[in-house]
């Protein structure tokens, strides 16, 4: 019987560092959601070191069109589904010149207050390469096994 609520209190230990994290990731990117960031992932090595293929932008979309000026980098959107992010290399009356870091020349059509998304404020490298797995039919599957197996097993196994 001591063996069995041995086993019983180390799940529960488990149990619940896991779903105190669970809330506390959900609570703090409703936060920053709330806050105007969004997060995006970064598809290509277009900014090299910066922002490494994999990496996780926090773009902040209550960073004004009007205030961006060279040198930051910022998001913007390429025909219909497209995100870029890339730095603004010139601000005209046209739009904001932008280019990757790594490619030798400027991006063809400007960004305009119409295709702005935000300023970046900052990145976590890697990252959203597992960010991107959970948009995968096979992510969703271990989102939701991992959810109904935690819901059960907090339901039948409390001590």
């Amino acid at each position: 019987m001591a063996k069995k609520n041995s086993i019983r209190n180390v799940y529960n230990i488990i149990y619940r560092i896991i779903s105190t994290a669970v809330i506390a990731l959900a609570a703090i990117l409703l936060l920053l959601y709330i806050c105007g960031i969004r997060l995006y992932h970064v598809k290509s090595g277009s900014m090299g070191e910066l922002l490494p293929v994999g990496s996780v932008c926090f773009v902040s979309t209550y960073s004004k069109y009007e205030n961006i000026s060279t040198g930051d980098v910022i998001s913007f959107r390429v025909g219909k589904d497209m995100r870029v992010t890339h730095r603004a290399i010139r601000v005209t009356a046209e739009g904001i010149v932008t280019q990757g870091d790594m490619n030798e020349t400027p991006d063809p059509d400007p960004v305009t207050k119409e295709n702005y998304i935000g300023k970046t404020v900052f990145a976590l490298p890697y990252i959203g390469k597992a960010l991107a797995f959970f948009h995968t039919v096979k992510g969703i599957i271990v989102i939701c096994a991992a959810v109904l197996l935690m819901f059960t097993a907090g339901t039948f196994y409390k001590a």
